[in-house]
């Protein structure tokens, strides 16, 4: 089980800070994304800290340049980081020069010392409970009410004081979330570097680490999409209404991207039905391959022009193709990794 107090003993509080006062330069926001990042045991500790700022974490007009140092040095001395150090005259070393108040920084760390306080006495992480789906997708209920289900290799990750504290769960794959609502909490999806925010509603997010982009799309209520690279809502999030999905590529620049749902088969996996609407072979193959995980591929680039409409629910891949093929005036041969549909197609 990891260890909540170690975590919190290595955390870069300086750069926490100055990140909260929103002090802190591009290179530092990076160095503490990398921190954050590299151990889910580190998402809580930066949440409770965001969360008490934004309760009170504002620069009280009292404050004087050296409070700035008092602030810094009491809380180094509290978080065992280092002994306050001092010059013979028994005056605090400054930690910025003299002509940087910073004046949001020392409400910041103020503001800290009281959060470092509370996880000095919390003592030891909640257990996580991981979902992981094999071969077979999954169904879960959460602690608050809401439902998820978790496609097939996809892994679903939460805190055994989940509906205690906040709500958020951590997504590797594809999942379908219906969240109830609960009195303004927000419920929080982070998957491969990016951030979902809701209060209740339904949503597909999808997040293979084989793949270049996350994926949210929306069925109903609204949605707050964005990257966490800046750790805090940024310009680059994009509010989601029903009908809408957001894109975020991996490659730069990493911002959210809105558009519509066009993929009527989004949710296929999880309501185990197929419908095509007059759909061009290319994009019935493409549905094909992604909801039964094999490839399926078109011989040459003319059959695309032919059309199909049908709907299946729970349909083996066999008999589907067989239905396909038939309409276009196809025929299926296998091939090492999957189907190739050829033939003469529509006229």
């Amino acid at each position: 089980m990891p260890n909540l107090y170690s975590d919190a003993e290595e955390a870069p509080w300086d750069l926490l800070a100055k990140h909260l006062a929103g002090e802190a330069s591009a290179s530092e926001q990076q160095e503490l994304h990398a921190w954050v990042t590299a151990s889910p045991a580190r998402l809580p500790l930066l949440m409770e800290a965001t969360r008490a700022w934004e309760r009170g974490g504002h620069m009280p007009d009292e404050f004087t340049e050296a409070d700035v140092e008092t602030a810094w040095q009491q809380f180094r001395v509290n978080t065992n980081l280092a002994p306050a150090p001092a010059t013979p005259g028994g005056r605090v070393v400054s930690m910025w020069p003299a002509v940087q108040p910073l004046l949001r920084v020392a409400a910041a760390l103020l503001l800290l010392l009281g959060v470092w306080s509370v996880w000095r006495l919390v003592g030891r992480q909640p257990e996580t409970i991981t979902i992981a789906a094999g071969a077979q997708r999954r169904q879960v209920a959460l602690p608050d009410g809401s439902q998820v289900w978790v496609n097939r290799h996809s892994t679903l990750r939460y805190n055994s004081d989940f509906n205690k504290t906040a709500r958020v769960v951590q997504l590797q794959g594809e999942a379908f979330f219906e969240v109830k609502k609960d009195h303004g909490r927000t419920f929080t999806v982070l998957a491969n570097d990016t951030r979902t925010r809701v209060l209740g509603t339904s949503f597909n997010v999808r997040a293979y680490l084989a793949e270049d982009s996350v994926e949210v799309a929306v069925v109903t209520g609204r949605v707050a999409f964005s990257p966490v690279q800046h750790l805090t809502a940024t310009p680059d999030s994009v509010l989601l209404r029903p009908g809408r999905r957001g894109v975020i590529r991996r490659a730069a620049p990493v911002v959210a991207v809105q558009k519509p749902i066009v993929d009527p088969n989004f949710r296929a996996w999880q309501r185990d039905e197929l419908v095509f609407d007059n759909q061009s072979m290319t994009q019935v193959v493409q549905t094909l391959s992604r909801y039964y995980n094999t490839s399926i591929t078109l011989a040459h680039p003319d059959l695309s022009r032919c059309r199909f409409t049908g709907t299946f629910v729970r349909t083996d891949l066999a008999q589907m193709l067989r239905v396909v093929s038939l309409s276009a005036n196809l025929s299926v041969s296998r091939k090492a990794d999957g189907y190739i549909l050829n033939g003469p197609g529509c006229p």
